[in-house]
């Protein structure tokens, strides 16, 4: 599986992790694919609450996920996040921030989907 087409992603740490097992790595992908636009979306609604607490967790929890699938473009958006929740400032940019995280993921959720079907 070479990944010169991806734009978004990166697999080298998931083919890594599963030794090159598609079938696992299919199995993980599919978490999240799942996973994280339900988290994607809880975090707009803990902005709209201004519930930072909560959005810090669902942020870091969202972290490693992303490091999984090798989206290294929204490392730094998703620190900014935990980090302006945690001190429960910025909420105009935490806004931003979110639609910064969610448009990025909706397009590593284009290119895993077409990784799945390569693989499956």
């Amino acid at each position: 599986l070479t990944m010169d087409n991806y734009k978004k992603i990166n697999l080298e740490f998931l083919q890594s992790f599963t030794q090159n097992d598609n079938a696992q790595m299919a199995k993980y992908i599919n978490m999240f694919l799942t996973l994280a636009p339900v988290s994607i979306n809880t975090m707009k609604t803990q902005h709209e609450c201004g519930d930072w607490n909560n959005l810090r967790t669902t942020a870091h929890s969202l972290k490693p996920q992303l490091a999984y699938m090798g989206i290294e473009s929204l490392k730094e958006t998703i620190l900014r996040i935990e980090e302006y929740a945690g001190e429960a400032k910025n909420p105009e940019a935490i806004g931003g921030l979110i639609q910064t995280v969610e448009a990025g993921c909706n397009e590593a959720f284009v290119e895993l989907r077409a990784v799945i079907e390569k693989i499956a």
